[in-house]
């Protein structure tokens, strides 16, 4: 499993090409998305459990939240309409934090690092599960253009293969990291964004071309039509308040 993990993140299409005409191809590839999740769950969901381990974190982590979004309105380009709003909001916000911190102290039916556990569990099992389902989802769709475009293999091949493109998002488990999470994450979504093009080119036997095609023409077709259909209703509020 590892040797697959190393060969979806350094997209070794030799490796690709024997996982493809392997009888245990969807198992393989999801192997790879169960041990992702698997991965990221544990640490997101350990470091969930510290950042609550008390209401005075909780309280804490509140805190820098909002003081994060009144930064935002003060240095906006709205600042002296929002003034109002940032007093209320400074002139009030001890005695929420002080509320707060007593909601949080409540007693509870189970004991707090009991909850913390299940909380931690909860990440562990959900994650490999949301990881899942939104690669299906991608899969199934260039599949399906895929086919359209003149391609030759199976849903089962593509589902193996395309698993692969979880491969990069064990770089979610740095989520937790302030300036570099987000930046990791992008990384690794452009990464698996990549896997599951040459996965395509690969299990249908693509040119590079058409396996991008096959991979962002209905992600774009839908954007599109968002875009359409936001703007047509923004013109009929536009001329129903002109009247």
């Amino acid at each position: 499993m590892i040797e697959l993990f190393n060969a979806a993140l350094t997209v070794n299409q030799a490796t690709m090409r024997r996982l493809r005409d392997a009888p245990d191809v969807v198992l393989r590839g999801l192997t790879i998305v169960l041990f992702v999740g698997l991965l990221v769950g544990a640490v997101n969901g350990a470091s969930a459990a510290i950042s609550t381990s008390t209401p005075e974190r909780t309280v804490d982590q509140v805190r820098a939240v909002v003081d994060q979004q009144v930064e935002s309105l003060v240095l906006g380009p709205n600042a002296e309409e929002v003034q109002p709003i940032v007093r209320f909001i400074n002139e009030n916000e001890e005695s929420f934090y002080a509320l707060l911190t007593d909601l949080l102290s409540l007693p509870t039916p189970l004991p707090r690092p009991v909850m913390l556990f299940f909380q931690w569990l909860a990440s562990v099992v959900s994650t490999p599960l949301s990881y899942l389902s939104g690669m299906l989802l991608a899969v199934t769709v260039a599949h399906v253009a895929a086919r359209q475009l003149g391609g030759q293999g199976s849903i089962q091949q593509m589902v193996g293969l395309g698993a692969l493109s979880v491969a990069p998002h064990a770089l979610d488990a740095l989520a937790f990291i302030p300036v570099l999470g987000p930046t990791l994450g992008f990384i690794a979504w452009a990464w698996g964004l990549v896997i599951l093009v040459v996965a395509t080119m690969i299990v249908h036997r693509l040119d590079s071309m058409r396996a991008t095609m096959a991979v962002l023409l209905y992600p774009l077709l839908l954007i599109l039509l968002g875009t359409l259909l936001f703007c047509g209703l923004l013109f009929l509020l536009v001329a129903a308040a002109a009247r």
